[in-house]
């Protein structure tokens, strides 16, 4: 019996003749490269406070506006914006401290409300996986997972079955579920590379490893280590300025201008993004305000945040009530 269930499970996997898999859904770029697209994980590392984090929460951030952060830019699948973010290693300030760069880097006074981040320190191995499961059994509208940091997944880095069976279930996760995970991991002092096993484990599997370091000069600079679906991107090095209060791209590719795109040149997904930003906090809003709320988003002038409420409306995509107030209509299905 045990062998036939086994022998139907292998023919659900059969290649398919006359089949064509839907197009590659990347959710990760930098410079325009592709780094980490659906049913896949990316793994960045580095020593232990070479600025790992400041470029996670960056890319975060990215997820939440319509433009590059640094040239790096993560986005949803349409029908799908939750994103999971997990802290493993963070005290409760620190943690908060994370969200709060999230909230600098990006511009905006809170964080949306499809965006789930938890401090999970003081839990197990295998604890923070099931409940990472859990979740995603909960939440199907989830595409991204980021794991800060992989190595309190497991209980020795250096056990080779150990290692092999958490890749497995990143593997696991990252399938069934159909979404991108972005792992973040320390390095050893042994020429940069991935802590043991699980790091020798993760690289051959990773779609993208990205190396994070920090300079005698105090800047922090992301460079590609692994690249399998992408040819190469330009490191990206950053510093913190004080008089801007962030951090800022110091490097020629920060020296390029970028280029401003029009709204009817947006995604689905970068549609909704803005949406989801302006009514997170607010059911109905006034015309003023909300000319406002996209302006503030978008960087942009009354002109084209007017052309971009007249878009909204024609696509239906906001409405307005009985006292003229705008709400977004998407949600009403």
């Amino acid at each position: 019996m045990a062998e036939n269930l086994i022998y139907i499970e292998l023919f659900k996997n059969a290649y398919k003749r006359g089949y064509d898999p839907p197009q590659e859904q990347i959710l990760f770029t930098i410079q325009g490269q592709n780094i980490g697209s659906i049913q896949n994980y990316c793994i960045i590392s580095g020593l232990p406070k070479s600025g790992k984090s400041t470029f996670t929460t960056s890319i975060v951030a990215s997820a939440f506006n319509t433009y590059d952060i640094f040239g790096m830019k993560l986005q949803t699948l349409p029908g799908r914006n939750k994103i999971l973010y997990i802290d493993t290693e963070s005290s409760e300030f620190d943690f908060y401290k994370h969200m709060a760069r999230i909230k600098n880097v990006g511009n905006f006074d809170e964080l949306p409300t499809f965006f789930d981040s938890f401090c999970l320190r003081k839990e197990s191995p295998e604890t923070i996986k099931l409940m990472i499961k859990a979740y995603l059994e909960n939440t199907p509208e989830c595409s991204i997972v980021i794991l800060d940091g992989l190595l309190d997944i497991v209980m020795n880095y250096n056990d080779e079955v150990e290692c092999r069976k958490v890749v497995n279930w990143i593997k696991e996760i990252t399938t069934v579920n159909n979404l991108l995970l972005i792992g973040i991991l320390h390095t050893g002092k042994n020429e940069g590379k991935t802590l043991g096993h699980l790091g020798s484990n993760t690289d051959r599997w990773a779609q993208s490893t990205l190396s994070v370091k920090k300079e005698e000069n105090g800047t922090f600079v992301l460079e590609p280590k692994f690249l399998r679906s992408a040819g190469g991107f330009k490191p990206i090095e950053i510093e913190y300025s004080i008089e801007d209060n962030k951090f800022i791209q110091i490097n020629s590719v920060a020296a390029e201008v970028p280029k401003i795109r029009h709204f009817t040149n947006y995604t689905e997904q970068e549609h909704n993004n803005v949406l989801n930003s302006i009514f997170q906090n607010q059911k109905y809003i006034k015309y003023e305000t909300l000319i406002s709320e996209i302006s503030k988003i978008e960087k942009r002038g009354v002109n084209f945040s007017k052309s971009y409420l007249k878009f909204f409306k024609d696509k239906n995509f906001i409405s307005k009530n009985l006292q003229n107030e705008y709400f977004d209509y998407r949600q009403q299905f």
